[in-house]
């Protein structure tokens, strides 16, 4: 898992944990009773925490390759599902595949179990943390080429939904790039995190007529990211330290929820085009897997996005309560907000109301 690909794949959206961040940036609010908070933060993700995924998929495959030999998509159906555990930097997890299709006269059917053992991740965290491209295990079951049956034991790599959103394809491959090619969509994927952390790097604006010129705001955030429908929502602590002016400093919670941008809407969400990148020109080094032949593929089977996530927070420090809503725009992609995107375009904003005791 400790394998690092090169960083611009990063684009994709590392959405889910980048809506944590803003999250967290809104806890600032008004210094009086009465008192307007107006607050711009840029930061990111200091370490992803913890991560459960789950995809499921039932129906034809795009694009099938067994044994070197291309298959009649039309002839194909694919049964595969997927859960994985990712701490830190270690993965666990296991996925079921049953394909069947026709090679020339032939039938095909391929079963097995696939062991999950290691991944390879799209941005190490400075913690060791990471999220992962692609899951890499092991597949054992069995393979069947007219009526001769045998058994089957290979490396695979399995592509995250993650960088590939809305239900886009995704690549199943052997190590070797050629003994087992599957690519289809997929009809449902979500992502659960747990304690990630984010951090700011900046926080500028004005409490009434205050200037607001220092301190940071960290949040910790569980969240649930729907990537089949580009959706999330989350919840967490946040508390801001070394504020100036210092009655700002509190702790509290937030909620809110955050939307992956698509093509279709950058420009009612970013405010421009494009706001997506496609990467898959790159994929094979995402997917750990070098040899495989991209040329022979289907395009659009990896896709960087941003993010964008809303919602409303409330502190309580020593003399202070601070209560209102923040908007973050994540840069492209969204493991930082504010950094590639700067404000007015990206970082977050927080407005709100401070009433002191």
């Amino acid at each position: 898992m400790l394998r690092k690909v090169p960083r611009e794949p990063l684009k994709w959206r590392y959405l889910g944990i980048l809506a944590i961040l803003p999250l967290l940036i809104p806890s600032a609010a008004l210094a009086n009773s009465g008192q307007s908070l107006s607050l711009t933060m840029t930061g990111g993700i200091s370490s992803v925490g913890g991560q459960t995924y789950i995809l499921n998929q039932q129906g034809s495959a795009i694009y099938a390759l067994v044994q070197d030999q291309t298959l009649n998509p039309g002839s194909t159906n694919l049964v595969y599902s997927l859960i994985a555990n990712v701490h830190g930097s270690s993965v666990s997890g296991h996925a079921e595949i049953f394909f069947s299709g026709t090679l020339g006269s032939q039938q095909v059917r391929l079963e097995g179990i696939v062991t999950i053992q290691d991944m390879i991740p799209i941005e190490p965290f400075p913690d060791g943390s990471a999220i992962p491209s692609a899951f890499i295990g092991t597949l054992e079951g069995s393979l069947s080429v007219g009526g001769t049956r045998t058994p089957l034991t290979m490396q695979v790599s399995l592509e995250s939904p993650f960088i590939n959103p809305f239900g886009g394809p995704i690549v199943i491959t052997s190590s070797d790039g050629s003994s087992l090619v599957l690519v289809s969509g997929y009809q449902a994927a979500k992502i659960v995190y747990s304690n990630v952390q984010v951090f700011t790097l900046g926080v500028v604006g004005t409490v009434g007529s205050t200037p607001v010129s220092g301190g940071s705001a960290t949040l910790t955030t569980w969240a649930v990211e729907d990537l089949h429908a580009g959706t999330e929502t989350e919840v967490g602590s946040i508390a801001f330290s070394g504020m100036i002016p210092s009655f700002l400093d509190s702790k509290g919670f937030y909620f809110g929820k955050s939307i992956i941008p698509s093509p279709a809407n950058c420009l009612s969400t970013y405010g421009f085009t494009p706001c997506t990148i496609d990467c898959t020109s790159g994929l094979n080094i995402l997917l750990g897997v070098p040899s495989l032949d991209l040329t022979k593929l289907p395009a659009g089977l990896c896709t960087v996005t941003g993010f964008i996530s809303s919602g409303h927070f409330f502190t309580q420090g020593q003399d202070v309560r601070i209560s209102g809503d923040y908007t973050t725009v994540w840069d492209i992609p969204a493991i930082s907000f504010g950094v590639t995107l700067p404000p007015p375009v990206g970082g977050s904003t927080i407005t709100g109301t401070v009433t002191q005791h």
